[in-house]
């Protein structure tokens, strides 16, 4: 059982400088008794201090942005990756794209600015912001111009400091990759001061700077228009541009307009002095999207990164009733501006200076700072270390350590599963006459048809109940697809830890929506299920599927010849075991992810309709496991081909680091059977293929003749990464046995292994 279990919820969303500091202020002195939430789109947040030098080529995309997933399990806190569209502060509810909202007891806003549309034809520039869409666009045009002979025009619009910034970046990494052809880089700006807001004395450094690495210049040119030709301004000139950005005035995200929180002219959510927005009480706003209020401070990370501290000691003190801390924003500060060719600009006071000593001043400054959060301890359970005695708990009456009921007692308690079960969407089946509510489920099952039914458990391997649900009930219903069964019902047995009501509720919620958005899309009812108390969140599904006498594949059956074929990538262990270390990127985690939520149906039937004569689902015993069950009845053996084998981004990188699963030790019996280990040992894919996987692949024994329109037809389906990893062959001792290869034709493996019969006839 928890320590101290959860009463309340802070939810975070966005991604942004100061939820970055909060998170990891947390790590080093948790509040027990609160549970901390982050939702952002992307696994990892850029460093606004070093994205010109990224541009610029100096930093690797790693080097610039802050995982998220990582920092979240430093802190202890959940990561939900996810859109945020609508506030509703009577529910107390933040709406998410796809899924069920999240339900709060505080709430705070980081979720940044946008550079504003309000010019006409700006859906034909290149924002900016968000970073991932403007880095994609970056690595295009790179290769754009390494490969193209032909002449290129970029402009930019907006000449404030970011501007000044992107466009001395662009010109030196193009400079250096142009190799016939020219690339000419614009800079427009409506006032006659670039960059604007600064002393005399830093225009002059910087635009010494821009004229130095051959950036025109457009001084008092407003731009009124964008169009596929390039920009207008308002005397009606034109610019010839072959693509245009913007660095432009900031905007708020759309979605705050009907959050009903008060907001400022352009949508930036109004707060006072403590990061409280205006009017709410458990709603605080910092960085960009915060704007004070009769003064809106720049559009600045330093102010942002400032900010972090006082909304940690302000959302904690805001749980425990403690005076709130005033943010006094810094009247003057450092500023340095990156130059493209490894040279800064200094600003201070008036005063400002350059050179190439104040760029790596300015590189030593924010690797420190990035340090900070790749640093951080993490324990391999995931929970953050205790320092804080501070304990939440605002319900009346509650011990944070109450006995606990076993036996049936020790069950979710009636009104939270009725209020839960209202909530979710209504089941429909023709085949099931009675289920959720009544003791038992009741099944009509067809004539001519099977029973196919079969059981699964799991260990909550991501924080994220909704996701956790949708992943429980894929690898259950996997089993049905091996068997190629239609899925008809399942029963759900949830297990959640203790905690206060609300919190119980909102995570049963969470947790049977997501499970329940994955057996709808199957057309399977939910027939009914228990809940239970427990030390950590658990799930297990019963499901029923249904299956003419002739449909129905077994494991077995496999024939020499045939080809074996891999729908889905291996490395879901490896990559589970890393991030329970905080050794895996967040890049790796989200693939992993994307890997298991796609479900084996498609699979399953293009699978059948290729004729395959054997198929299992690849899950906990790994590949070579799963593969022995599939060829040991029948005395067959297999090469595989090490080159073929699909891996999931990073799965290699961990295997090679020591990041396995607790079941691999247990798997690695399987290795008795392979013929030739001292080729394979030295190679990441050795322990791969004993790499448990949670919502696996299937694999398929396939005719010779069908298996490239099989391999084909799950491509085009998206099983992006399937493959044809190996061969079915004969024993010669009528043991199985497995022979490894590094890379080979398997047409030229089939031969080989025919005429290998031939001789011996």
């Amino acid at each position: 059982m928890q320590e101290h279990p959860n009463y309340q919820d802070i939810l975070l969303v966005g991604g942004g400088h100061s939820h970055a500091i909060v998170l990891q202020m947390w790590a080093m002195n948790p509040l027990p008794g609160a549970r901390l939430t982050l939702v952002s789109p992307q696994v990892q947040t850029a460093y606004s201090g070093m994205l010109p030098g990224m541009v610029a080529g100096h930093y690797s995309l790693d080097d610039t942005h802050i995982d998220l997933a990582r920092l979240c399990r430093a802190a202890g806190a959940r990561f939900i990756q996810a859109c945020a569209h609508g506030i509703d502060t009577s529910a107390r509810t933040v709406s998410l794209l796809g899924r069920p909202p999240l339900e709060y007891d505080l709430l705070s806003l980081d979720v940044g600015a946008t550079p504003a549309r309000e010019l006409p034809g700006s859906e034909l520039a290149i924002p900016i912001k968000p970073i991932g869409h403007f880095y994609r666009f970056w690595q295009k045009l790179q290769k754009q111009v390494a490969d193209n002979s032909s002449d290129l025009r970029l402009g930019i619009v907006g000449g404030g400091a970011g501007g000044c910034e992107l466009a001395m970046a662009m010109a030196f990494a193009l400079k250096t990759a142009v190799k016939t052809g020219q690339v000419q880089i614009h800079l427009i700006h409506g006032a006659d001061a670039i960059p604007q807001g600064y002393p005399a004395m830093a225009r002059k450094l910087v635009v010494k700077a821009l004229e130095k690495l051959g950036v025109q210049l457009h001084h008092n040119w407003p731009v009124s228009e964008i169009t596929e030709q390039g920009v207008v301004n308002d005397c009606g000139s034109c610019l010839p541009l072959d693509q245009v950005l913007l660095t432009t005035d900031a905007c708020a995200p759309p979605w705050l307009a009907n959050s009903k929180l008060c907001l400022d002219k352009k949508g930036f959510v109004l707060v006072d002095q403590t990061l409280r927005a205006q009017d709410q009480e458990n709603i605080f706003a910092a960085g960009d999207v915060a704007c004070f209020a009769p003064e809106p401070l720049p559009k600045a990370g330093v102010y942002a990164v400032r900010q972090g501290p006082v909304l940690f000691h302000n959302l904690r003190a805001s749980l425990t009733r403690r005076p709130l801390k005033r943010y006094h924003p810094q009247k003057d500060f450092l500023s340095l501006l990156s130059c493209g060719d490894r040279q800064a600009v200094a600003v201070r006071n008036g005063l400002a200076v350059s050179g190439n000593l104040l760029w790596r001043w300015k590189d030593h400054i924010d690797r420190v700072f990035m340090q900070r959060f790749s640093g951080l301890p993490i324990s391999m359970d995931g929970a953050a270390p205790t320092q804080s005695r501070e304990v939440v708990n605002q319900r009346s009456g509650i011990s944070l350590s109450p006995m606990r009921c076993n036996g049936c007692g020790a069950k979710v308690g009636a009104d939270i599963l009725r209020r839960t079960l209202e909530t979710l969407p209504e089941q429909h089946s023709e085949y099931l006459l009675r289920g959720v509510g009544d003791d038992a489920a009741v099944m009509d099952i067809p004539s001519n048809h099977l029973l196919v039914q079969s059981s699964d458990q799991l260990r909550a391997p991501v924080d994220d109940p909704w996701l956790f649900g949708r992943l429980a009930a894929l690898h259950a219903l996997s089993d049905l697809f091996a068997m190629n069964a239609r899925p008809a019902s399942a029963q759900i047995l949830a297990t959640l830890p203790a905690a206060a009501e609300e919190i119980t509720q909102r995570d049963l919620q969470q947790l049977l929506a997501g499970a329940i958005h994955e057996l709808n899309r199957h057309h399977c009812a939910l027939s009914g299920g228990h809940t239970a108390e427990g030390a950590e969140m658990l799930m297990g599904l019963t499901v029923n599927g249904l299956a003419e006498r002739e449909q129905i594949l077994e494991k077995t059956g496999a024939r020499r010849g045939d080809c074996l074929i891999l729908s889905k990538p291996l490395g879901v262990g490896t990559i589970l075991a890393a991030e329970g270390a905080g050794e895996a990127r967040g890049l790796w985690l989200q693939q992993a992810l994307e890997t298991m939520l796609h479900s084996n149906a498609d699979a399953a039937e293009i699978f059948a309709r290729h004729g395959a004569r054997a198929l299992t689902d690849v899950t906990g015993f790994g590949l070579l496991g799963h593969l022995l069950e599939m060829l040991g009845p029948d005395g067959l053996s297999a090469t595989l081909i090490a080159d073929n084998l699909p891996l999931i981004s990073g799965a290699a990188t961990c295997a090679e680091q020591g990041w396995l699963s607790s079941l691999q030790p247990q798997n690695a019996s399987a290795y008795a059977f392979v013929q030739n280990p001292q080729e394979w040992q030295a190679l990441p894919h050795w322990s791969l293929i004993t790499d448990p996987q949670t919502c696996g692949g299937l694999l398929a024994a396939v005719p010779v003749n069908q298996a490239e329109a099989c391999v084909a037809a799950l491509l085009q389906r998206g099983y992006a990464q399937a493959s044809i990893i190996g061969v079915v062959a004969g024993s010669q001792t009528s043991e199985v046995s497995i022979h490894l290869r590094g890379n080979a034709d398997w047409r030229a493996l089939i031969s080989q292994d025919s005429e290998s019969v031939q001789t011996q006839a």
